[in-house]
């Protein structure tokens, strides 16, 4: 039974929907014991406007969830921030933990440096060795910094890469050879199983399995078996999440996360009860 979810999203990064109160009621409903409400951060600069909420919305937000955890006194919500990594903003991670009083910072790479110019993940870019590797450079520092409480979605590569190959297995090791190292605990961030519904569904089917079996493919870019597989190798722990962007599907597919871990004797961990 799903009774923690570490990572969720408000209306506030602009591509959810939802207030701390509306997760925390859907919480409630479907059983959760432990909810962490984590958008995207916000950065003093205001950079990367578009996909999170303005610097100026910071402590509105923080009441939002402040207000949630008075309304459902039963439930044990958690503030948080899911974040990129920026070494210039050091003092400012730092502030949100000490200052703000988050409970917990997840840090993310979504965006890497290859060739001297940010990458995305989407818009069909296919990453060679050189990109695979650029990223695994930029999670490995996020995780060096020590901000962050656990790495998000680390084989996020999946959504840039046709097949798994040699290079794909190389940043796979990199990046679990330093979370070992470093004693950080990863993330079974299932919402690529969301995704993977949602593009059926926009191609007019109820499932993915459906859209395949018509002849259309339904790619799901994360969590990686194959991933996963390499982080049992270095005894990576792991939290499964359901990164949800709406109350609605709170916990939707974690049980698949909870499986994939079990089938790579994968250790999952409840740090802030279960």
């Amino acid at each position: 039974m799903v009774s923690v979810n570490l990572h969720t999203h408000t209306a506030r990064c602009k591509h959810a929907k939802g207030l701390p109160v509306d997760y925390a009621q859907a919480a409630v409903d479907r059983g959760i014991h432990v909810l962490g409400i984590t958008d995207h951060t916000p950065f003093p600069d205001d950079r990367i406007l578009m996909i999170r909420m303005g610097f100026a919305e910071l402590d509105p937000y923080i009441r939002e969830v402040r207000q949630a955890q008075e309304a459902f006194p039963q439930l044990k919500v958690l503030l948080g921030l899911e974040c990129e990594y920026f070494p210039e903003f050091d003092g400012f991670y730092r502030s949100l933990l000490e200052e703000k009083k988050m409970d917990y910072l997840i840090g993310s790479v979504h965006f890497y440096l290859y060739r001297g110019k940010p990458q995305g993940f989407w818009g069909g870019f296919q990453m060679d060795r050189e990109a695979l590797l650029c990223y695994a450079d930029a999670y490995i520092q996020m995780m060096q910094s020590g901000h962050f409480f656990f790495g998000a979605h680390p084989d996020t590569f999946g959504a840039s890469i046709r097949e798994w190959n040699e290079s794909c297995e190389e940043c796979a090791d990199r990046i679990c050879a330093a979370a070992a190292e470093l004693n950080m605990p990863l993330e079974i961030n299932v919402s690529g199983w969301l995704k993977q519904e949602q593009q059926a569904n926009k191609l007019g089917f109820a499932s993915a399995a459906q859209a395949e079996a018509a002849g259309q493919a339904c790619p799901r870019p994360y969590p990686l078996d194959e991933f996963w597989r390499v982080a049992a190798r270095h005894g990576i722990r792991a939290l499964v999440n359901s990164d949800a962007h709406d109350p609605a599907v709170l916990t939707k597919y974690m049980e698949n996360g909870y499986d994939m871990a079990a089938r790579n004797n994968i250790e999952l961990i409840y740090p802030f009860g279960k």
